[in-house]
């Protein structure tokens, strides 16, 4: 399997978003293969497989076990040791977006509104 040379995406990017999917139905302790395995499968320098697990690392998906590997994080456990919240959901993003563009819309609203009725 390779990465798509046509996706505008970064490979580490394309990468990440199809271990995603696999990881979505993998148990928590589940272990990833190696990163020499991942660069080997996907095609790609080890530094760029690397950077691909970094995401899902940061997205509290997976966890980097010094000399043992990567392996699946428990969906129940957050990364919050500095305060940040655990990995959100696409659905959750597109709530967020879409509340976004209504706020914004009523502000837009309300700015016309006390404009009109200060005569600006």
């Amino acid at each position: 399997m390779t990465v798509a040379d046509h996706d505008p995406r970064p490979k580490k990017v394309q990468i990440a978003d199809k271990l995603r999917r696999e990881i979505s139905t993998l148990p928590s302790g589940h272990r990833l293969a190696s990163l020499r395995e991942m660069a080997n499968r996907f095609d790609v320098t080890s530094v760029t497989a690397s950077s691909a697990l970094q995401i899902l690392i940061d997205e509290g998906l997976i966890e980097a076990v010094p000399n043992r590997g990567y392996f699946v994080q428990s969906p129940t456990v957050s990364n919050d040791q500095d305060g940040e919240a655990g990995p959100v959901s696409r659905e959750e993003i597109n709530t967020i977006h879409s509340e976004l563009r209504q706020l914004a819309a009523r502000v837009a609203e309300l700015e016309k509104h006390f404009d009109s009725a200060s005569g600006a």
